[in-house]
């Protein structure tokens, strides 16, 4: 064997192995093999648990306690080889002696399955959840005991990672009744957070002097105490202890986020003056709504007359990333940064995060200057890549992403050159590796 090998007995492990296949069925269904990344493979290496989730009407996922994984079949012409007991090197290289072991090949396969970063699939969780909306006790009666979920229940069903599940928890407005998940209704959750609110003008608190037992004492006859609890952490954050006693703050965003959606709720539109001095009006005494609180729950029309206002939730809209941005671009033409951002965040993924997302699907515009980029959609020419010049980039703290400016290698994200007459750029960039600046064969103007 080692002539045919062409190898001297001092170039092989002291220990051979011989294989034999198994008598019985080598291709057993019983298995399957499953590709591992880096973090599937510490995961495992450390003990973690793995979780396979998907109704027959879904497709696999694969989850760790935080990332989620699509799970598709894939093919090979190789042939995989199901082995008990093989020895590799690192096992064997302390032996002196020589040695014949003898290993069994259980099973061929040709086929394996391939796990690709994902992102959560969440929309289910909305439709499982609206089935049993927290409208107050008096409605309790129209739920069925079939439609009401704890936590254990929606981490089973929900494809999603466990970190991921309760990090879109904590953004929705849920409430926990009798253990079990429940949406808020809109308007019985606008009824017990005035309630809150308006002990700070009959006790005479400052707003980061909020006592917890004094407001659970004072409500728990109109709002039902497991409400009132979920709502407080919700709304609320600790400030100070007087006298022993902690005491605490209202989330000043938080609570002028949810007024702003109460006075869009059920309006097609709203004069944006008027619906300004209504929110301002509407919060409490010392709070101060920014327009940035609107970001991912609301649209400004300013082209109209006069400028409007109207909801819009990033709840409602498809998990397809090519369905959700031609929505995006079609209720509103333009989009600053933190303006889309909400919106396609929960559609990032590691590999692809929100600064690619934008990359790839849109590209920036211009007015005022360079102050306020501005982004419009961008439709990736895949018949021609190369007539994309350096038109797919985009602007995160004065960095650009160029493709193809003239040079046949991929561009990363590189430091932004601006020109110095007109300031219109990107004119080149700076290639980082060997320090050197390029400049694009031709200008590129913001469109």
């Amino acid at each position: 064997m080692l002539l045919m090998a062409k190898l001297n007995e001092n170039e092989i492990a002291s220990t051979s192995q011989t294989i034999y296949f198994t008598k019985n069925n080598l291709y057993n269904n019983n298995y399957k093999f499953l590709e591992l990344d880096q973090h599937l493979c510490d995961e495992l290496k450390e003990g973690q648990t793995l979780y396979i989730k998907g109704d027959a009407d879904e497709n696999v996922v694969l989850c760790t306690k935080n990332r989620t994984y699509d799970v598709t079949g894939a093919e090979t012409s190789n042939s995989l080889l199901l082995v008990n007991n093989m020895n590799f090197f690192d096992n064997i290289r302390e032996e002196k002696e020589r040695s014949i072991k003898t290993v069994t090949v259980s099973g061929i396969f040709y086929e394996y399955l391939s796990v690709t970063p994902s992102k959560p699939h969440l929309k289910k969780l909305t439709e499982l959840l609206n089935k049993s909306v927290y409208k107050g006790p008096e409605h309790e009666y129209e739920i069925k005991d079939e439609d009401l979920f704890d936590y254990d229940d929606l981490n089973k069903t929900i494809q999603a990672s466990e970190n991921e599940l309760k990090e879109a928890l904590s953004t929705m407005n849920v409430v926990t009744v009798s253990n079990k998940i429940r949406l808020l209704d809109i308007e019985y959750h606008f009824r017990a957070l005035s309630y809150m609110l308006k002990l700070i003008e009959e006790n005479s608190w400052s707003l980061d002097e909020i006592d917890f037992e004094e407001t659970l004492n004072s409500l728990k006859e109109l709002i039902p105490e497991e409400i009132l609890i979920s709502l407080f952490d919700k709304y609320t954050e600790e400030s100070k202890i007087i006298d022993g006693l902690q005491l605490y703050s209202y989330k000043e965003s938080e609570v002028c986020r949810f007024f702003a959606q109460i006075l869009l709720y059920g309006v097609s539109k709203f004069n944006l003056d008027e619906f300004l001095q209504a929110w301002g009006e509407s919060v409490p005494e010392g709070m101060v709504p920014d327009e940035e609180l609107l970001n991912g729950i609301a649209i400004i029309d300013r082209k109209s007359s006069p400028s409007t206002i109207s909801a819009f939730h990033e709840e409602n809209l498809p998990e397809d990333i090519n369905a959700r941005f031609d929505i995006l671009f079609k209720v509103k033409e333009k989009w600053t940064v933190p303006e889309i951002t909400p919106y396609i965040r929960r559609v990032a993924t590691q590999k692809l995060d929100v600064n690619a997302l934008l990359a790839k699907f849109a590209r920036a515009s211009n007015v005022q200057g360079f102050q306020l980029p501005l982004i419009k959609q961008h439709k990736f020419n895949e018949s021609n890549p190369e007539t994309e010049t350096v038109s797919l980039f985009w602007s995160v703290n004065d960095m650009f992403v160029f493709q193809n400016v003239g040079f046949s290698h991929a561009v990363g994200t590189n430091k932004y050159l601006a020109c110095a007459d007109c300031e219109a750029g990107p004119i080149g960039y700076h290639d980082l590796t060997n320090k050197k600046s390029y400049v694009a064969l031709s200008r590129v103007k913001h469109c």
